[in-house]
């Protein structure tokens, strides 16, 4: 069965003038130029859904994420505000951590080098 269809172009609008430059310069038929043209059109529409649907479907796993990372952030500041004992030890041992690390730029037996020793 044969269907007929009439395509106006109206030349003095770009798109038509586009259209029409693309139809006479196809080594295909009009007609057989116009039927690749929606298949490709159709197809591709339905391959950019998908494509957005998967993006979608990423952005979403990588919010989750960021939103259970920072829940468990917001547990371990509960827990600090709820247990100051508790943070008040850890601090004291960064203060000791850090007193042992300074200390031990400190060499004792530094007073005693002669310096004209080392200059010979």
């Amino acid at each position: 069965m044969i269907k007929t269809t009439n395509l106006r172009l109206n030349l003095d609008k770009p798109d038509h003038r586009k259209a029409y430059d693309i139809l006479k310069s196809s080594e295909m038929s009009y007609s057989n130029t116009i039927v690749a043209a929606l298949i490709s059109f159709s197809e591709n529409e339905e391959n950019r859904k998908m494509l957005l649907d998967g993006i979608r479907k990423i952005v979403r796993e990588e919010i989750g994420t960021v939103f259970q990372n920072a829940d468990s952030e917001q547990e371990v500041v509960s827990t600090e505000i709820t247990n100051p004992e508790k943070t008040a030890d850890m601090e004291i041992l960064k203060n000791d951590d850090m007193k042992l690390s300074d200390e031990s730029d400190f060499d004792e037996n530094e007073e005693f080098v002669d310096d004209d020793f080392l200059e010979m």
